[in-house]
C-alpha cells in the first residue's frame, strides 16, 4: 500500500487529530475518506468556504448530534465511510424548521437516515431514505397510537402541523 506524507503545522496537525479523535476516527481515515470522495465527485467534496463565527443552537445542535450519528455509525458497521453529503437536501429542510430543540439525535444508516428531535413541544422521528430522496416519512405517538405520514421535502413544516 503507497505511502502519503503531508506537511502541515504543529497546531494544525494538533486540531485535526483531536477532531478526527472525537469523530471516531484516525488521521489516515480521515485523509482516506476526504481522498475517496474528491475521487467520487471529481473535486473538492466540500464547500470551501468562510466559517460563520457565531452558528445558531439549533446549528451546533445539529453539528454535535451529526458527530455522536458518526461515531455509532462507525462503531456499528465497522466502517468510516459514510457519504455524509446525501442527508445535505434533508437537512437543509429540518433547518427550516427553525425551532428545533438541542436534544436532536441522528442515526445513520446504509441507505437512510432518522433524526429524533422536539417540535413545539411534540417528539417525531423523521426517516429520510436516500432511494426516495424526495420525500420524508414522519412518525410520532399520541395517545398510545402511531402515527405515520409521508411528505415531500419541503413539505415537512406542513406535515408536522397537521398531526
Amino acid at each position: 500500500m503507497p505511502t502519503i506524507q503531508v506537511r502541515t503545522d504543529d497546531q494544525t496537525k494538533n486540531d485535526s487529530t483531536a477532531l478526527f479523535d472525537k469523530l471516531g476516527m484516525t488521521m489516515s481515515e480521515a485523509i482516506n475518506l476526504f481522498l475517496r470522495q474528491a475521487v467520487m465527485r471529481g473535486g473538492i467534496p466540500f464547500a470551501l468556504t468562510v466559517p460563520e463565527t457565531h452558528k445558531s443552537n439549533i446549528e451546533r445542535a445539529e453539528n454535535e448530534a451529526l458527530v455522536d450519528a458518526m461515531k455509532r455509525y462507525k462503531s456499528v458497521n465497522g466502517k468510516s465511510d459514510f457519504d455524509i453529503s446525501k442527508t445535505d437536501p434533508f437537512f437543509r429542510a429540518i433547518e427550516s424548521l427553525g425551532n428545533v430543540n438541542e436534544n436532536m439525535r441522528i442515526t445513520f444508516q446504509e441507505k437512510a437516515v432518522k433524526v429524533r428531535l422536539n417540535h413545539n413541544g411534540e417528539d417525531y422521528v423523521l426517516d429520510y431514505n436516500f432511494d426516495e430522496p424526495d420525500n420524508v416519512f414522519i412518525l410520532t405517538r399520541k395517545d398510545g397510537k402511531l402515527y405515520v405520514k409521508d411528505c415531500n421535502l419541503d413539505g415537512i413544516p406542513e406535515t408536522l402541523g397537521s398531526f
